[in-house]
């Protein structure tokens, strides 16, 4: 046998072994990596989901805060009277404010009104029997005048409801309460729908009674538990328990989608064999050692950076290319895949992580930073403080102008916030009219109220809207670290509690906390 041959023949079995145990550790790291991927996605679209259906509670106790917090239902609940029902009790009244149920009940608990309407039809129709008995019998219902303001799910015969508690107040947030006002939405599939629409993912609600439950949502009687039925190569399902006020399921939201991910994956594993069988080929005809610095070298190289970005899970890491033959086209493709993969989890958390309304960091973004800067200034230490801003005069705002005009002037308040703190410190807004902003790495407290001093004068300045102008201010109040709290949580706390000092000071201005709070 010659020579030629006998290479030949070496390499074209080398070139089979090699292939196979490149196929085989494709398979185990990227498409294993891809499946984890996805999962991952998977499991942030039901986050999306969740925060979504988080936010239409946010606006039902909202809108129910508008009418239990007005001073004609304050006097409706003293001295009950059908011209207030008349007026502002209307079929309408539920369809534009999505409620499928209103009871106002004095401090007796004596139900004073009761409504109910189906949405999707837009009539009135008969209020549920098994609400009625619960709010009778159910022990955590049954305090609900010695309660605040609550919301939860709650399991009926006709499904499961999303229930607002509001206390009765005048429009000031005074009282004494006069009694309780009652909202209810049902999770049926209007709302699914709409939580559809607002995602963009094709979510349903599961039959409760014919779900297989994991151990840890009926062990866990408080969170919501998300978990993954993988068993399908080609679809993949992901599930999110909703619990009831009593921690017990009362609903199941269902995601299921094709492994679009997972596909492409096994495509692009195939072509990057047929591409690596293509180059052995005329690689052939080469000498060995061309073979060895061109092709093995290289391959090897390849293969040890696709292993380091699998394990390191850094989408952010690309493969050198060199050269434009066949082996570069496989290493551009590869950076090609990883940017679109790094690109759609920039999209995915920019959804998960921001504001809907003003595009700030939400709350669960914030929490995240503000503990990683935290453990910074530990280590530097150094000082931060945590702002807490309220807007005063808002809800006259909306009720003046309307709630869109009210969103335009949250929008632009979170613009001159942003224009004011520095690049180092992070802006979030709570909800409602409420901000909270942490500044990182200061000097003294005073150089957290000469910022929070500047944030004051720039809300008090007029707001151009497309009604009018419109005239807020801010009181802010101030927690420092580490000596007011080492937490989120702890600064939050306390500067709220600052906030509200700054409030009953006389509005539009700044209070550091203190145990007895101190006016700068």
């Amino acid at each position: 046998m010659s020579l030629r041959k006998k290479i030949i023949l070496f390499f074209t079995a080398a070139v089979v072994i090699g292939l196979s145990i490149l196929y085989f550790s494709a398979h185990f790291f990227i498409l294993t990596h891809f499946k984890a991927l996805e999962d991952a996605q998977a499991k942030e679209n039901m986050q999306r989901i969740l925060h979504a259906l988080t936010t239409f509670e946010e606006h039902l106790v909202s809108r129910s805060l508008d009418y239990s917090a007005w001073d004609d239902t304050y006097q409706y609940a003293l001295k009950p009277n059908k011209k207030y029902e008349k007026n502002n009790l209307l079929n309408q009244t539920f369809f534009t404010n999505e409620f499928n149920v209103l009871l106002i009940l004095n401090n007796e608990q004596k139900i004073l009104f009761k409504k109910a309407v189906r949405l999707e039809e837009e009539r009135e129709a008969v209020v549920s029997k098994s609400l009625l008995e619960k709010l009778a019998t159910d022990p955590l219902l049954s305090r609900i005048s010695k309660q605040d303001s609550f919301s939860g799910i709650i399991r009926l015969q006709e499904g499961p409801m999303l229930l607002v508690s509001q206390p009765i107040l005048k429009s000031d947030l005074t009282g004494p309460r006069a009694g309780t006002m009652i909202v209810g939405h049902y999770l049926d599939k209007q709302l699914v729908d709409e939580l559809r629409d607002d995602t963009l993912l094709p979510v349903e609600l599961a039959d409760l009674k014919r779900t297989v439950l994991p151990k840890e949502v009926e062990s866990d009687d408080s969170s919501t538990i998300i978990w993954m039925d993988t068993q399908k190569t080609d679809e993949y399902s992901a599930y999110a328990a909703l619990p009831d006020l009593h921690g017990n399921p009362a609903a199941i939201l269902h995601i299921k989608a094709d492994r679009h991910l997972y596909n492409q994956g096994r495509k692009s594993v195939f072509y990057l064999l047929l591409l690596i069988v293509a180059a052995a080929l005329l690689l052939l005809k080469g000498a060995l050692s061309f073979i060895n610095r061109m092709v093995f070298r290289r391959l090897n190289r390849l293969m040890k950076n696709m292993i380091a970005i699998q394990q390191h899970n850094d989408l952010s890491a690309r493969i050198r290319v060199r050269g434009k033959d066949e082996i570069s086209l496989l290493e551009l493709e590869f950076n090609t895949m990883v940017d679109s993969l790094e690109n759609y989890r920039r999209h995915i958390m920019n959804l998960a992580y921001k504001d809907s309304l003003t595009h700030l960091p939400n709350r669960t973004f914030f929490y995240s930073e503000v503990s990683m800067l935290l453990d910074n200034l530990k280590g530097m230490k150094r000082m931060g403080a945590m702002l807490f801003i309220d807007l005063d005069g808002f809800k006259d705002v909306n009720d003046s102008y309307g709630h869109d005009q009210g969103d335009l002037l949250l929008q632009k308040t979170a613009v001159r916030i942003k224009g004011v703190i520095r690049e180092q410190d992070i802006v979030s807004r709570l909800g409602g009219d409420e901000f909270i902003v942490f500044l990182f790495d200061l000097r003294s407290k005073e150089e957290a109220a000469c910022i929070a001093n500047r944030i004051c004068q720039l809300v008090a300045q007029p707001v151009h809207l497309n009604e009018g102008q419109a005239v807020v201010s801010a009181s802010i109040g101030i927690s420092l670290f580490p000596q007011d709290g080492q937490h989120p949580d702890e600064l939050i706390t306390k500067a709220d509690q600052a906030m509200y000092e700054a409030k009953r000071k006389g509005k539009n201005q700044l209070h550091v906390f203190k145990k007895k709070a101190h006016h700068l």
